[in-house]
């Protein structure tokens, strides 16, 4: 089969690998699309802590069931559209115990820590593998991953109806976050992000932005919350700039959700959130159940026609351009999220 490796740290070669063989209680899929991630950066930069190389990345994808060996799952048949929730937890450590699989001490993922999506065909265990109504197209569907990271992240920060929400960075994790914030019943959705185009996607889903390069944040937020601040604060931006925005934003005892990874380690403003009794939440990826409970999400958006999801997606390239895909997000150059296609 055909697949971009990451053979090393900053290149990617595609080459014919074998079709992967498939262990007790796994499922063999046929990648239809794979998104390209933030984390995929990371990975192949060099930068990520436990990855290692040759791997074939990809954690965002769906596809169709090619092959069963499974006795567990009767519900699934060959030719079923799905996707796959990417976590592999070790089930010994205290997370796990406690059931918190998602901060499991030694926590992999499919595409990062075993080979991933970015190849024609990827195994997974079947425990992890969701069926899709015919409702969603392939391409929404590859969205499910980090629409589970922007679930989770409105959990975390405990977004409610009624709250004013601030997201720092509008790219396509912030999208995600404003979006879900929005079926969360947040009343306003308000976006700082320095790239005009990506402000004009923004708005077109009906949000709110500022442009901090040429508008006075501070000003146009206290005439948003009325002087009061946000409910909650999400930093997706992973800028030193950001946090401190987030902590000087924020209501009186309101929640700062750290979404975005930080280039180096960065300073906060502690005294203030001392004084103003802030909350600051980690967030990390996502449970199965905020996974499930997403598939069942973006079906609900699709068959409502709540959004038109395709606007988050502003490039797709041939799985043969994985590099240049990754090079594109490198430079800035993409508006929304990269799919791959096969």
């Amino acid at each position: 089969m055909k697949a971009a490796v990451l053979t090393d740290w900053e290149h990617i070669e595609v080459k014919d690998v074998p079709v992967p063989v498939l262990g007790e209680e796994e499922i063999l899929i046929k990648v239809k699309y794979a998104g390209v991630c933030g984390s995929d950066v990371t990975i192949y930069k060099g930068k990520h802590p436990s990855a290692k190389t040759p791997v074939i990345l990809g954690h965002e994808f769906t596809g169709v069931v090619e092959k069963i060996n499974s006795s567990k799952r009767s519900d699934l048949k060959i030719g079923d559209r799905v996707v796959v929730e990417p976590l592999i937890s070790c089930g010994e450590c205290a997370a796990c115990q406690e059931g918190n699989w998602h901060v499991c001490r030694s926590l992999k993922l499919l595409g990062i820590h075993t080979d991933g999506g970015f190849a024609d065909y990827v195994k997974a265990p079947a425990a992890k593998v969701i069926k899709l109504k015919d409702s969603m197209s392939d391409r929404i569907a590859a969205l499910t991953e980090p629409f589970a990271v922007g679930f989770h992240v409105n959990q975390r920060g405990g977004t409610k109806a009624g709250d004013k929400v601030l997201i720092i960075g509008g790219g396509p994790i912030g999208m995600v976050i404003g979006i879900v914030a929005k079926r969360c019943g947040a009343d306003r959705v308000v976006f700082t992000e320095l790239n005009e185009a990506r402000i004009e996607i923004i708005k077109s889903f009906g949000f709110e932005a500022i442009n901090p390069s040429h508008e006075d944040v501070a000003a146009l937020s206290a005439e948003i919350t009325e002087e009061a601040g946000y409910d909650v604060v999400f930093e997706v931006s992973g800028s030193q700039a950001g946090l401190i925005s987030a902590t000087d934003l924020c209501a009186i005892r309101g929640t700062v959700v750290f979404v975005g990874f930080p280039h180096k380690r960065p300073e906060a403003d502690v005294l203030k959130t001392i004084f103003k009794e802030l909350t600051l939440v980690g967030s990390r990826v996502y449970t199965f159940q905020d996974f499930t409970r997403t598939v069942r999400m973006l079906e609900e958006i699709v068959e409502s026609k709540q959004y038109d999801l395709e606007r988050i997606i502003s490039d797709t390239m041939p799985v043969e351009k994985a590099e240049e895909a990754i090079q594109k997000m490198i430079r800035g150059e993409n508006l929304g999220k990269i799919l791959l296609t096969y």
